[in-house]
């Protein structure tokens, strides 16, 4: 048997400020998608998430929180983990800036940056904005405040380490030149181009100990702690194995996609790649960005009380039902807005009406008319859809994927209406009736493969319904027409989504 080919895939991981929200949810979902469609091809997953625990920033709300540190970011940690567990997210490991092991790949990662000239010690003065823990330059504020936070930063001059960014536009130039989908979609790369032609400065990547000392200590230098940023993004070398297993590194790395927001694009495209090459290891496959949320047109703020709660989502439309609306309703090339009318909506038709009621309508003529047996099988196509599903996943264009999964959701309930199997079975043509009905279960077989990546327990209950395994199998092993074995007995299964009203 072939050696499954390896397939790395990461979230950005959520700094623990806050509890987690929409935003975060839909970034998971996007991931877990992904890793799971890599699954069907065949693919050695390995898919990684965590929470980012260091910073000023955290500190100050442990603080405001009456906690220390550790017990304030082992509640916040534990709530990203009750989402990723609530929203059945496939993750094979959880990496939490404050473990051991992520500590050991830092100072590793530190000292071979260190190793190769790319640190230095310097004094500096700056404004610094906590809210984005980083030091701001006069053009980039409003005002005299940060456009993010709204705040004026202070003004802090300390001696500290810096990482040489700038040395490495050149660098970073050459690999977007010739990796023209290094960033998707193209006006977050675009972004990213035009950020470094203005020009990169040395960054500060360290903080004094007496101002900060929630952090991991610069190695050989307990006076200094390491800058929030330098630690959190060698997560994704932490969940490779860097620094702890060589194999399991040299297998997995480098990643093959980083998901993540707009708002840290930058702290990824381009200080994460440079300090990469600094470290002379090898530079992400590519970087998959997604845009805003807005709440019927408007931004989310606590202030405006119109923040959207994963669980309560999840509550509403179920879990799968909530995976589905936000893959459905937010492209990930673009910005998207949250409308509860037209989540509702599609609830009632896509999954209600579309999905929900072809399984029913085909399993329980299944019942009435053969009781409950498999008819004779025929010959059928490979469906369409799965090039189409193929396509779309690799532009990371779920909405697309799930648009080509409910064609045939369609078509099949066409198929009901236009074929009237209780016609056929009323006027006794049991050659047609087999057919019809061996064609609409072996359709709602595929359907219930299709969707696996994006609603995985409602693949579940369709597959078991029709008496499948629900191991993992390959799309070339599952999607081969007559899968299903004549004489097989199935039973009827609840309706996937019960309407709301109910």
């Amino acid at each position: 048997m072939a050696e499954q080919r390896p397939f790395y895939v990461t979230t950005a991981i959520p700094y623990v400020n806050a509890p987690p929200h929409i935003g975060h949810a839909l970034l998971f979902v996007y991931t877990d998608a992904t890793a799971r469609y890599e699954r069907l091809l065949g693919k050695d997953v390995r898919f990684v998430t965590g929470t980012d625990e260091h910073g000023q920033k955290i500190a100050q709300k442990a603080a405001e929180a009456t906690l220390a540190p550790r017990a304030f970011v082992d509640q916040i940690s534990q709530t990203v983990r009750d989402m990723v567990a609530r929203l059945n997210i496939s993750n094979t490991d959880f990496v939490r800036t404050t473990e051991e092991r992520h500590r050991q790949a830092v100072e590793a990662f530190w000292k071979r940056v260190e190793a190769n000239g790319h640190i230095y010690k310097k004094r500096y003065g700056g404004l610094y904005c906590i809210g984005c823990e980083q030091f701001k330059t006069e053009k980039e504020l409003i005002d005299g405040k940060c456009p993010d936070h709204l705040i004026v930063p202070d003004y802090i001059e300390e001696e500290n380490y810096f990482f040489r960014l700038s040395s490495f536009a050149p660098q970073l130039r050459e690999l977007y030149a010739t990796h023209p989908h290094y960033v998707v979609p193209d006006s977050r790369f675009n972004e990213m181009k035009q950020l470094v032609e203005s020009g990169l400065e040395d960054m500060s990547i360290s903080r004094s100990a007496e101002r900060l000392s929630w952090g991991i200590p610069v190695p050989g230098d307990p006076t200094q702690v390491i800058y929030v940023w330098f630690d959190a993004l060698i997560n994704y070398l932490t969940g490779a194995g860097f620094a702890l297993d060589e194999a399991e590194f040299v297998r997995y790395w480098p990643a093959d996609v980083h998901f993540l927001g707009q708002e840290i694009n930058r702290f990824h495209s381009i200080l994460w790649v440079a300090m990469l090459m600094a470290a002379k290891l090898d530079v992400p496959k590519q970087f998959a960005v997604h845009g805003w949320i807005t709440v019927d047109g408007k931004k989310m703020s606590k202030t405006l009380g119109n923040v959207i709660s994963p669980e309560d989502l999840a509550t509403t439309f179920t879990v799968d039902g909530m995976r589905y609306l936000l893959l459905r309703e937010f492209s990930f090339w673009g910005d998207g807005d949250y409308s509860r009318e037209r989540f509702l909506q599609r609830y009632e038709s896509d999954l209600a009406n579309d999905l929900g009621n072809l399984v029913y309508r085909v399993t329980s003529m299944l019942q009435k008319y053969r009781d409950g047996v498999v008819p004779q099988s025929t010959d059928g196509d490979r469906p369409v859809a799965w090039d189409d599903i193929g396509r779309a996943m690799g532009e990371y264009r779920f909405d697309l994927a799930l648009e080509a999964i409910w064609n045939v959701i369609r078509e099949a309930n066409q198929l009901v209406d236009q074929s009237k199997p209780w016609t056929l079975a009323k006027e006794g043509k049991d050659a047609e009736l087999d057919a019809v009905l061996y064609r609409l279960l072996e359709t709602v077989r595929q359907i219930g493969w299709m969707v696996r990546p994006f609603m995985p327990t409602t693949s579940d209950k369709i597959l078991r319904q029709l008496g499948q395994e629900t191991a993992d199998a390959t799309i070339d092993a599952v999607s081969v027409w007559g899968g299903l074995r004549a004489g097989t007995r199935l039973e009827s299964g609840e309706p996937l989504f019960p309407r709301l009203e109910a």
